[in-house]
């Protein structure tokens, strides 16, 4: 019997540098969702601050974040499902700006959320309503996880 495909929790530095730079684990990681591999979870503001950041970082690639999606398995977690969340989360993590990140994997329950900010994965760690049902995890992390998972 096949294996549930693992829902997957990026932040928005995730997503950017998956797209922009093509080397790096979270070109691998973004690769997954378009091999059909993982379900991406992708926060509504995550979407809206990637477009935000190609349009004034990098403009002329806006377009590289429309073909991915329309390429990638992934599902959207619109803002009104966790906008009651945030607050109730902004004590759990050290930046507030933080806190609707952590509100969304507590409501999508993603099997991994993946990161490269130390102090914000930390505070997820510690957060008793995210950590016993996700993985916490960096870039490295999540795919040493997930390909010795596909063995």
């Amino acid at each position: 019997m096949a294996r549930p495909k693992p829902t997957v929790l990026i932040d928005t530095n995730i997503l950017i540098s998956g797209l922009v730079f093509l080397r790096g684990n979270e070109h691998r990681i973004l690769k997954l969702p378009e091999d059909k591999a993982i379900t991406l979870i992708l926060p509504q503001f995550v979407l809206e601050e990637a477009r935000i950041v190609f349009t004034r970082r990098f403009p002329g690639h806006e377009a590289l974040l429309t073909t991915f999606l329309s390429r990638a398995e992934h599902a959207v977690l619109p803002w009104r499902e966790i906008e009651e969340s945030v607050s109730l989360h902004e004590k759990n993590v050290r930046d507030t700006k933080d806190a609707p990140l952590l509100a969304a994997v507590v409501v999508a329950r993603p099997d991994f959320a993946v990161t490269g900010d130390i102090p914000l994965r930390e505070d997820m760690k510690r957060c008793q309503d995210a950590s016993p049902v996700t993985s916490i995890c960096s870039s490295r992390e999540f795919l040493k996880e997930v390909f010795k998972k596909r063995r």
